[in-house]
Protein backbone atom coordinates (compact mmCIF):
# COMPACT_ATOMS: atom_id res chain seq x y z
CA UNK A 1 0.00 0.00 0.00
CA UNK A 2 2.93 2.03 0.69
CA UNK A 3 4.25 1.20 -1.99
CA UNK A 4 1.41 2.12 -4.18
CA UNK A 5 0.91 6.15 -2.80
CA UNK A 6 4.58 7.19 -3.02
CA UNK A 7 3.99 5.49 -6.64
CA UNK A 8 1.04 8.07 -7.26
CA UNK A 9 3.11 10.93 -5.96
CA UNK A 10 5.80 10.72 -7.39
CA UNK A 11 3.72 10.44 -11.06
CA UNK A 12 1.77 13.73 -10.14
CA UNK A 13 5.19 15.10 -9.40
CA UNK A 14 6.43 14.41 -12.92
CA UNK A 15 3.37 15.25 -14.99
CA UNK A 16 3.58 18.59 -12.82
CA UNK A 17 7.02 19.02 -13.79
CA UNK A 18 6.83 18.30 -17.45
CA UNK A 19 3.92 20.87 -17.80
CA UNK A 20 4.88 23.68 -19.59
CA UNK A 21 4.78 27.06 -17.59
CA UNK A 22 3.51 30.23 -18.82
CA UNK A 23 6.07 32.74 -20.37
CA UNK A 24 4.95 36.43 -19.91
CA UNK A 25 1.48 38.58 -19.23
CA UNK A 26 -1.18 35.63 -19.34
CA UNK A 27 -3.71 37.50 -21.72
CA UNK A 28 -6.81 38.27 -19.61
CA UNK A 29 -9.19 38.52 -22.11
CA UNK A 30 -9.42 38.90 -25.82
CA UNK A 31 -11.36 42.59 -26.52
CA UNK A 32 -9.68 44.51 -29.07
CA UNK A 33 -9.21 47.98 -27.75
CA UNK A 34 -10.39 50.91 -30.01
CA UNK A 35 -8.87 52.34 -33.13
CA UNK A 36 -6.91 55.91 -33.38
CA UNK A 37 -8.12 58.89 -34.31
CA UNK A 38 -7.08 62.12 -35.55
CA UNK A 39 -4.33 60.60 -37.69
CA UNK A 40 -1.98 63.31 -39.63
CA UNK A 41 0.92 61.44 -41.25
CA UNK A 42 3.50 64.38 -42.00
CA UNK A 43 6.33 63.23 -44.52
CA UNK A 44 9.90 63.73 -43.13
CA UNK A 45 13.18 63.41 -44.81
CA UNK A 46 13.67 60.19 -45.23
CA UNK A 47 10.46 58.99 -42.98
CA UNK A 48 7.35 60.61 -41.21
CA UNK A 49 6.07 62.46 -38.22
CA UNK A 50 2.39 60.78 -37.39
CA UNK A 51 0.33 62.46 -34.78
CA UNK A 52 -2.77 60.74 -33.24
CA UNK A 53 -5.39 60.93 -30.25
CA UNK A 54 -5.48 57.90 -28.48
CA UNK A 55 -8.52 55.71 -26.93
CA UNK A 56 -9.71 57.10 -23.73
CA UNK A 57 -9.18 53.78 -22.19
CA UNK A 58 -7.28 52.40 -19.47
CA UNK A 59 -6.70 48.95 -21.18
CA UNK A 60 -3.72 50.19 -23.10
CA UNK A 61 -0.41 49.39 -23.35
CA UNK A 62 1.12 50.83 -26.13
CA UNK A 63 0.98 51.85 -30.45
CA UNK A 64 2.60 50.00 -32.97
CA UNK A 65 3.37 50.79 -36.58
CA UNK A 66 3.78 48.20 -39.37
CA UNK A 67 5.40 49.01 -43.11
CA UNK A 68 7.48 46.94 -45.56
CA UNK A 69 10.39 49.15 -47.10
CA UNK A 70 12.94 46.82 -49.39
CA UNK A 71 10.96 43.91 -48.92
CA UNK A 72 11.62 43.88 -45.33
CA UNK A 73 8.91 44.51 -42.75
CA UNK A 74 9.75 46.95 -40.31
CA UNK A 75 8.08 47.76 -36.96
CA UNK A 76 7.96 51.14 -35.40
CA UNK A 77 6.38 51.22 -31.30
CA UNK A 78 5.47 54.37 -29.59
CA UNK A 79 4.64 54.77 -25.74
CA UNK A 80 1.02 55.59 -24.57
CA UNK A 81 2.70 58.28 -23.19
CA UNK A 82 3.31 60.20 -26.35
CA UNK A 83 0.42 61.15 -28.94
CA UNK A 84 3.41 61.00 -32.04
CA UNK A 85 5.75 58.20 -33.28
CA UNK A 86 8.17 58.65 -35.68
CA UNK A 87 9.54 56.84 -38.90
CA UNK A 88 12.87 57.47 -40.44
CA UNK A 89 15.80 55.52 -42.41
CA UNK A 90 14.34 55.36 -45.96
CA UNK A 91 16.83 55.84 -48.18
CA UNK A 92 14.50 56.77 -51.21
CA UNK A 93 11.27 58.68 -51.78
CA UNK A 94 8.63 55.47 -52.57
CA UNK A 95 5.34 55.98 -51.61
CA UNK A 96 4.93 53.75 -47.76
CA UNK A 97 1.63 51.79 -46.96
CA UNK A 98 1.65 52.38 -42.99
CA UNK A 99 -0.77 50.32 -40.31
CA UNK A 100 -1.12 51.66 -37.08
CA UNK A 101 -2.45 49.98 -34.38
CA UNK A 102 -3.55 50.21 -30.36
CA UNK A 103 -2.28 47.47 -28.83
CA UNK A 104 -3.76 46.28 -24.97
CA UNK A 105 -1.77 44.61 -22.00
CA UNK A 106 -3.35 41.25 -23.37
CA UNK A 107 -1.57 41.91 -26.68
CA UNK A 108 -5.20 42.33 -28.40
CA UNK A 109 -4.20 45.17 -31.38
CA UNK A 110 -7.32 47.28 -32.22
CA UNK A 111 -8.18 47.51 -36.57
CA UNK A 112 -5.76 49.30 -37.94
CA UNK A 113 -5.57 52.80 -39.38
CA UNK A 114 -4.21 52.62 -42.87
CA UNK A 115 -2.42 55.67 -44.32
CA UNK A 116 -0.05 56.37 -47.46
CA UNK A 117 2.68 58.83 -47.50
CA UNK A 118 5.90 59.41 -50.03
CA UNK A 119 8.78 60.53 -47.40
CA UNK A 120 10.95 63.77 -48.63
CA UNK A 121 14.50 63.22 -49.69
CA UNK A 122 16.45 61.37 -47.03
CA UNK A 123 19.39 63.24 -45.03
CA UNK A 124 21.89 61.43 -47.65
CA UNK A 125 20.60 63.26 -50.52
CA UNK A 126 20.88 66.85 -49.15
CA UNK A 127 24.38 66.01 -47.67
CA UNK A 128 25.19 64.79 -51.26
CA UNK A 129 23.92 67.66 -52.86
CA UNK A 130 25.94 70.36 -50.40
CA UNK A 131 29.05 68.70 -51.00
CA UNK A 132 32.33 70.76 -52.50
CA UNK A 133 35.50 69.84 -53.29
CA UNK A 134 38.39 72.36 -53.61
CA UNK A 135 41.79 71.61 -54.90
CA UNK A 136 43.79 73.13 -51.76
CA UNK A 137 47.81 73.25 -50.80
CA UNK A 138 48.50 69.34 -50.97
CA UNK A 139 45.14 68.01 -51.67
CA UNK A 140 41.48 68.89 -51.38
CA UNK A 141 39.15 70.54 -49.03
CA UNK A 142 35.62 68.66 -48.82
CA UNK A 143 33.03 71.21 -47.34
CA UNK A 144 29.10 69.56 -46.67
CA UNK A 145 26.11 70.44 -44.80
CA UNK A 146 23.88 68.00 -42.50
CA UNK A 147 20.33 69.76 -42.22
CA UNK A 148 18.51 67.34 -41.19
CA UNK A 149 21.52 66.60 -38.62
CA UNK A 150 21.06 62.83 -39.16
CA UNK A 151 24.00 60.35 -37.82
CA UNK A 152 26.08 59.32 -41.43
CA UNK A 153 29.03 58.13 -42.43
CA UNK A 154 31.11 59.85 -44.98
CA UNK A 155 33.68 57.64 -46.98
CA UNK A 156 36.55 59.61 -48.28
CA UNK A 157 38.11 57.44 -51.23
CA UNK A 158 40.85 58.71 -53.65
CA UNK A 159 43.12 57.44 -56.49
CA UNK A 160 46.31 55.90 -56.46
CA UNK A 161 49.19 56.35 -58.76
CA UNK A 162 47.70 53.40 -60.38
CA UNK A 163 44.53 55.28 -60.42
CA UNK A 164 42.92 52.74 -58.46
CA UNK A 165 40.30 54.44 -55.53
CA UNK A 166 41.28 53.60 -52.26
CA UNK A 167 39.28 54.93 -48.98
CA UNK A 168 41.15 57.29 -47.11
CA UNK A 169 38.57 58.00 -43.83
CA UNK A 170 35.47 57.65 -42.94
CA UNK A 171 33.95 60.13 -41.36
CA UNK A 172 31.00 59.99 -38.48
CA UNK A 173 29.06 62.95 -37.89
CA UNK A 174 25.87 64.10 -36.97
CA UNK A 175 26.95 67.77 -37.31
CA UNK A 176 24.81 70.54 -39.28
CA UNK A 177 28.09 71.05 -41.26
CA UNK A 178 31.48 69.86 -41.41
CA UNK A 179 35.03 69.95 -43.23
CA UNK A 180 38.04 67.48 -44.02
CA UNK A 181 41.08 68.37 -45.96
CA UNK A 182 43.21 65.63 -47.12
CA UNK A 183 46.72 66.36 -47.62
CA UNK A 184 49.89 64.21 -48.76
CA UNK A 185 49.37 64.48 -52.47
CA UNK A 186 50.96 65.96 -55.43
CA UNK A 187 50.06 68.42 -58.21
CA UNK A 188 48.65 65.84 -60.54
CA UNK A 189 44.98 65.41 -61.74
CA UNK A 190 43.69 62.95 -58.85
CA UNK A 191 40.11 61.59 -58.94
CA UNK A 192 38.50 61.76 -55.25
CA UNK A 193 35.09 60.23 -54.57
CA UNK A 194 32.66 59.97 -51.87
CA UNK A 195 29.88 58.26 -50.55
CA UNK A 196 27.08 58.26 -47.73
CA UNK A 197 25.60 55.67 -45.82
CA UNK A 198 23.49 55.95 -42.69
CA UNK A 199 22.91 53.49 -39.36
CA UNK A 200 19.58 51.88 -41.36
CA UNK A 201 22.83 50.88 -44.45
CA UNK A 202 21.10 53.37 -47.01
CA UNK A 203 23.89 54.05 -49.32
CA UNK A 204 24.12 56.90 -51.38
CA UNK A 205 25.44 57.46 -55.20
CA UNK A 206 28.85 58.13 -55.30
CA UNK A 207 30.01 61.28 -55.62
CA UNK A 208 33.47 61.73 -58.06
CA UNK A 209 35.53 64.98 -59.33
CA UNK A 210 39.18 65.16 -60.31
CA UNK A 211 41.23 67.67 -59.03
CA UNK A 212 44.69 68.86 -59.12
CA UNK A 213 46.13 69.90 -55.66
CA UNK A 214 48.48 73.07 -55.36
CA UNK A 215 51.93 72.65 -54.76
CA UNK A 216 52.82 72.41 -50.58
CA UNK A 217 55.92 70.79 -48.98
CA UNK A 218 56.94 70.42 -45.81
CA UNK A 219 59.68 72.89 -44.86
CA UNK A 220 63.00 71.26 -44.13
CA UNK A 221 63.42 71.16 -41.09
CA UNK A 222 67.32 70.99 -40.92
CA UNK A 223 67.08 74.64 -41.96
CA UNK A 224 65.66 75.75 -39.08
CA UNK A 225 66.88 77.66 -35.78
CA UNK A 226 65.81 79.35 -32.68
CA UNK A 227 66.05 83.36 -33.09
CA UNK A 228 65.68 83.77 -29.61
CA UNK A 229 63.87 87.29 -29.62
CA UNK A 230 64.17 89.60 -26.50
CA UNK A 231 60.27 88.53 -24.86
CA UNK A 232 60.55 84.78 -25.77
CA UNK A 233 60.50 81.73 -23.10
CA UNK A 234 64.25 80.53 -23.77
CA UNK A 235 64.01 78.75 -20.34
CA UNK A 236 64.89 75.15 -20.13
CA UNK A 237 63.67 71.91 -18.51
CA UNK A 238 65.99 68.72 -18.32
CA UNK A 239 67.81 70.00 -21.52
CA UNK A 240 65.64 69.60 -23.65
CA UNK A 241 65.59 73.04 -25.48
CA UNK A 242 63.44 74.19 -28.18
CA UNK A 243 65.40 72.48 -31.24
CA UNK A 244 64.08 69.53 -29.75
CA UNK A 245 60.54 70.50 -31.90
CA UNK A 246 62.39 70.03 -35.21
CA UNK A 247 64.82 67.06 -34.92
CA UNK A 248 62.04 64.61 -36.11
CA UNK A 249 61.74 62.47 -33.07
CA UNK A 250 58.30 62.19 -31.95
CA UNK A 251 58.55 59.89 -28.97
CA UNK A 252 61.78 58.26 -27.23
CA UNK A 253 61.05 54.61 -25.50
CA UNK A 254 63.56 55.72 -22.51
CA UNK A 255 62.44 59.80 -21.71
CA UNK A 256 60.08 62.35 -22.98
CA UNK A 257 62.54 63.50 -26.17
CA UNK A 258 60.67 67.36 -26.96
CA UNK A 259 61.27 70.88 -25.81
CA UNK A 260 60.02 71.57 -21.87
CA UNK A 261 60.30 75.36 -20.80
CA UNK A 262 61.29 75.47 -17.20
CA UNK A 263 57.76 76.63 -14.85
CA UNK A 264 59.81 78.22 -12.16
CA UNK A 265 61.85 80.89 -14.69
CA UNK A 266 59.30 83.43 -14.40
CA UNK A 267 57.62 84.23 -17.29
CA UNK A 268 54.06 85.75 -17.58
CA UNK A 269 50.87 84.53 -20.31
CA UNK A 270 51.23 85.44 -22.83
CA UNK A 271 54.46 83.28 -24.06
CA UNK A 272 56.52 83.83 -26.89
CA UNK A 273 58.71 81.52 -28.73
CA UNK A 274 59.80 82.49 -32.55
CA UNK A 275 61.28 80.07 -35.25
CA UNK A 276 63.67 81.11 -38.18
CA UNK A 277 62.43 78.50 -41.03
CA UNK A 278 65.55 79.32 -43.05
CA UNK A 279 63.70 80.34 -46.20
CA UNK A 280 61.03 82.37 -47.55
CA UNK A 281 58.31 80.04 -48.07
CA UNK A 282 54.00 81.06 -48.44
CA UNK A 283 53.04 79.24 -45.59
CA UNK A 284 50.06 76.86 -46.06
CA UNK A 285 49.96 75.25 -42.57
CA UNK A 286 51.64 73.81 -39.39
CA UNK A 287 50.61 70.56 -37.61
CA UNK A 288 51.91 70.42 -33.97
CA UNK A 289 52.20 66.97 -32.08
CA UNK A 290 51.79 67.99 -27.89
CA UNK A 291 53.72 66.28 -25.44
CA UNK A 292 51.97 62.59 -25.12
CA UNK A 293 53.15 59.92 -22.47
CA UNK A 294 50.63 60.48 -19.60
CA UNK A 295 50.44 63.96 -20.70
CA UNK A 296 48.21 64.54 -23.60
CA UNK A 297 45.49 67.41 -23.52
CA UNK A 298 47.08 68.12 -19.81
CA UNK A 299 50.07 70.09 -17.97
CA UNK A 300 52.22 72.38 -19.96
CA UNK A 301 50.93 71.53 -23.34
CA UNK A 302 49.73 74.34 -25.65
CA UNK A 303 45.73 74.82 -25.59
CA UNK A 304 45.26 78.24 -26.87
CA UNK A 305 48.12 80.53 -29.17
CA UNK A 306 48.43 82.66 -32.39
CA UNK A 307 50.76 82.32 -34.62
CA UNK A 308 52.86 85.32 -36.22
CA UNK A 309 54.71 85.69 -39.51
CA UNK A 310 57.33 88.46 -40.99
CA UNK A 311 59.71 87.61 -43.71
CA UNK A 312 62.45 89.75 -41.95
CA UNK A 313 62.98 91.17 -38.48
CA UNK A 314 62.88 95.23 -38.38
CA UNK A 315 64.42 95.43 -34.72
CA UNK A 316 67.55 93.95 -33.39
CA UNK A 317 66.53 90.50 -31.32
CA UNK A 318 67.45 91.70 -27.84
CA UNK A 319 65.16 94.85 -28.03
CA UNK A 320 63.21 94.13 -25.13
CA UNK A 321 61.33 97.31 -25.45
CA UNK A 322 59.93 96.36 -28.88
CA UNK A 323 59.37 92.63 -28.42
CA UNK A 324 58.21 92.89 -24.84
CA UNK A 325 55.49 95.02 -25.86
CA UNK A 326 52.63 94.36 -28.30
CA UNK A 327 55.03 97.27 -30.38
CA UNK A 328 56.41 93.87 -32.70
CA UNK A 329 52.48 93.14 -33.98
CA UNK A 330 52.75 95.92 -36.31
CA UNK A 331 55.17 94.87 -37.92
CA UNK A 332 54.34 91.00 -37.98
CA UNK A 333 51.07 89.64 -40.01
CA UNK A 334 48.53 87.32 -37.94
CA UNK A 335 48.91 84.10 -39.44
CA UNK A 336 46.42 82.01 -37.67
CA UNK A 337 44.37 81.68 -34.17
CA UNK A 338 44.66 77.90 -32.99
CA UNK A 339 43.14 76.20 -30.25
CA UNK A 340 43.65 72.20 -29.72
CA UNK A 341 40.41 70.69 -29.39
CA UNK A 342 40.21 67.70 -27.16
CA UNK A 343 37.18 65.63 -29.43
CA UNK A 344 35.48 64.34 -26.68
CA UNK A 345 35.52 67.07 -24.14
CA UNK A 346 36.73 65.09 -21.08
CA UNK A 347 38.73 66.76 -18.60
CA UNK A 348 42.96 66.50 -18.20
CA UNK A 349 43.60 62.53 -17.64
CA UNK A 350 40.76 61.06 -19.45
CA UNK A 351 41.22 60.17 -22.99
CA UNK A 352 38.76 57.97 -25.11
CA UNK A 353 39.97 56.35 -28.34
CA UNK A 354 38.94 59.02 -30.44
CA UNK A 355 40.79 61.63 -28.26
CA UNK A 356 44.21 59.63 -28.90
CA UNK A 357 43.61 59.38 -32.51
CA UNK A 358 43.51 62.93 -32.89
CA UNK A 359 46.64 63.33 -30.80
CA UNK A 360 48.64 60.86 -32.41
CA UNK A 361 47.43 62.37 -35.71
CA UNK A 362 48.41 66.00 -34.70
CA UNK A 363 46.74 69.12 -34.30
CA UNK A 364 47.08 71.31 -37.97
CA UNK A 365 46.24 75.01 -38.19
CA UNK A 366 45.78 76.09 -41.40
CA UNK A 367 47.50 79.53 -42.25
CA UNK A 368 45.72 82.58 -44.18
CA UNK A 369 46.72 82.96 -47.71
CA UNK A 370 46.21 86.51 -48.28
CA UNK A 371 49.74 87.39 -46.99
CA UNK A 372 53.17 86.98 -49.04
CA UNK A 373 56.16 84.61 -48.35
CA UNK A 374 57.53 84.65 -44.79
CA UNK A 375 60.91 83.43 -43.63
CA UNK A 376 60.05 83.95 -39.22
CA UNK A 377 56.82 82.82 -37.32
CA UNK A 378 56.13 83.65 -33.65
CA UNK A 379 53.98 82.06 -31.37
CA UNK A 380 52.13 84.03 -28.41
CA UNK A 381 50.67 80.91 -26.22
CA UNK A 382 47.63 82.32 -24.14
CA UNK A 383 46.70 79.32 -22.10
CA UNK A 384 47.96 75.81 -21.50
CA UNK A 385 45.98 72.93 -20.54
CA UNK A 386 47.04 73.41 -16.89
CA UNK A 387 47.09 77.41 -17.10
CA UNK A 388 50.65 77.18 -16.68
CA UNK A 389 53.57 79.81 -17.40
CA UNK A 390 55.58 76.92 -19.26
CA UNK A 391 55.13 74.91 -22.59
CA UNK A 392 56.21 71.85 -24.05
CA UNK A 393 55.77 70.35 -27.16
CA UNK A 394 57.00 66.72 -28.70
CA UNK A 395 57.66 68.03 -32.33
CA UNK A 396 56.37 70.54 -35.12
CA UNK A 397 56.20 70.39 -38.80
CA UNK A 398 55.49 73.71 -41.33
CA UNK A 399 54.51 73.13 -44.75
CA UNK A 400 54.43 75.66 -47.59
CA UNK A 401 55.60 76.67 -51.14
CA UNK A 402 59.37 77.33 -51.23
CA UNK A 403 59.78 77.61 -55.18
Amino acid sequence: MKTKILYCILLTAGLYACSETPIGQTPTDKVAPSSLSNVVITPTNGGAYITYTLPNEDDISYVKCEFTYGGNKRTVRSSIYKNYMEVDGLGEPEEIELKIMVVDHSENASKPYIGKFTPLDPPMTAILNSLTVEPTFGGVVINWENPAKAMVGISILSANDNGELELKDIIFSSLPAGSKRLRGYNTQKRLFALSISDKYENLSDTFKIEIEPYYEVMLDKSLFHNPALAGDNTSVNDNRPLEKIWDGVLDDPDKYHGWHTDAAAGFTIPQHFTIDLGTMAQLTHVIIFQRGEIYPYAQHNLRLFDIWGTDELMHPRDDAAYFDSNEWKKDWTLLAQCEVVKPSGMPPGTNTPEDMAAHNAGFDFDFRQDVPKMRYIRFEVHDTWAHTPAMHMAELSVYGDDR
